[in-house]
């Protein structure tokens, strides 16, 4: 019998003061879009992708702001190459990633294939939302989206 994948169980991003924990299990919606995690206080990771620290994309999702205020990837956009990110998992790895670039983009012209396609290594997406507030529709007009390298272990 196979043993299960781990799971996210904290990330923390030292630059912006960022520590999650207890992140939610993420899927598609009908849509074909990331959930975002009920708690605008928690961030979550699309349970259904790769796992941090293998070969691809892992993505982790985080609200960046709700009626109270800011949300836990509130400071997201501040991130700079060769800022680190810890993804801790519950079988007691934590792999550590280095900020290469972070970019908005429009939600109605997200890039898909950059984000969740294949990569030759392992890769982190950290992803919020972004630009300028639509109050028309409740929503941010774009995502801003951390591409970031795995370091180490």
């Amino acid at each position: 019998m196979e043993d299960a994948a781990p799971t996210v169980t904290r990330v923390t991003v030292p630059a912006i003061g960022v520590d999650a924990t207890g992140l939610e299990a993420l899927g598609l919606l009908p849509d074909g879009s990331l959930a975002a995690p009920v708690d605008f206080d928690r961030a979550g990771w699309f349970a259904d992708g790769t796992v941090p620290g293998e070969r691809g994309p892992a993505v982790v999702a985080g609200h960046v702001d709700s009626v109270d205020g800011p949300a836990v990837f509130y400071r997201l956009r501040e991130l700079a190459p060769g800022d680190e990110v810890v993804v801790e998992l519950s079988d007691g790895t934590a792999p550590t990633f280095r900020v290469d670039r972070v970019e908005s983009a429009p939600k109605d012209d997200f890039p898909t294939a950059e984000v969740y396609g294949p990569t030759p290594d392992a890769q982190l997406r950290l992803i919020t939302c972004g630009g300028e507030f639509d109050r028309s529709v409740r929503s941010y007009e774009d995502n801003t989206i951390v591409f970031a390298s795995r370091v180490s272990p």
